[in-house]
């Protein structure tokens, strides 16, 4: 297999997420992701790939813990642009039954997250609270990316913040903040060359 040269494609999915630090669990707030990369193939098997997304990622309480738990109804809009930096790691080296692993593709690096705007409702309370959550944040990100076809792929991630997405003022960087924490599925559509 040689190296490919750079192509590029488009990505849109579903993002579930939840934010470590306030009193909801569950990947309750259903959110979308959609942007473009640009890829750039360093050998046989290694890559990096660079992306440019919006992502609307969140909070929201679940119906047990408001009818059973008695917190009230809650729900946080996290809108951001992600810049994500992945170094991918193609799986052709491996060999299943004779065939190669070449449309698997393992992929890890971190985002550059930037918020555009952040809106809460609690207990039918509407609020814009940008200024609450900050402006710049980052998160690590761990995948794997399977090719159907030339063009057409599948994407699986999840991503948490390693930097918080919102200060609370109390000591501790990695207790008492708050921190995004997201399962993302994504179709790609890769524009150039066979994307393995």
């Amino acid at each position: 297999m040689q190296a490919q040269s750079f192509n590029a494609g488009l990505i849109a999915g579903a993002t579930f997420a939840q934010v470590d630090g306030d009193h909801y669990a569950g990947y309750h707030q259903l959110g979308f992701t959609a942007g473009v990369y640009a890829n750039l193939p360093l050998d046989d098997y290694f890559a990096v790939q660079l992306e440019l997304k919006y992502s609307l990622l969140g909070a929201h309480s679940s119906d047990k813990e408001v009818n059973e738990y008695y917190y009230p109804p809650y729900s946080l809009r996290l809108h951001y642009a992600e810049i994500p930096l992945m170094l991918q790691y193609n799986l052709g080296y491996f060999r299943v039954g004779g065939r190669p692993l070449d449309f698997i593709t393992l992929e890890a690096g971190v985002s550059a997250d930037v918020r555009l705007r952040a809106t809460e409702d609690a207990d039918a309370d509407y609020q814009v609270t940008t200024n609450r959550w900050n402006f710049f944040s980052a998160t690590g990100n761990a995948g794997v990316h399977v090719a159907f076809n030339e063009h057409i792929g599948l994407g699986a991630r999840f991503l948490y913040s390693v930097v918080p997405c919102r200060f609370t003022g109390n000591p501790g960087w990695f207790i008492n903040q708050y921190y995004n924490k997201v399962w993302q599925l994504t179709l790609t559509y890769n524009i150039n060359s066979p994307l393995r």
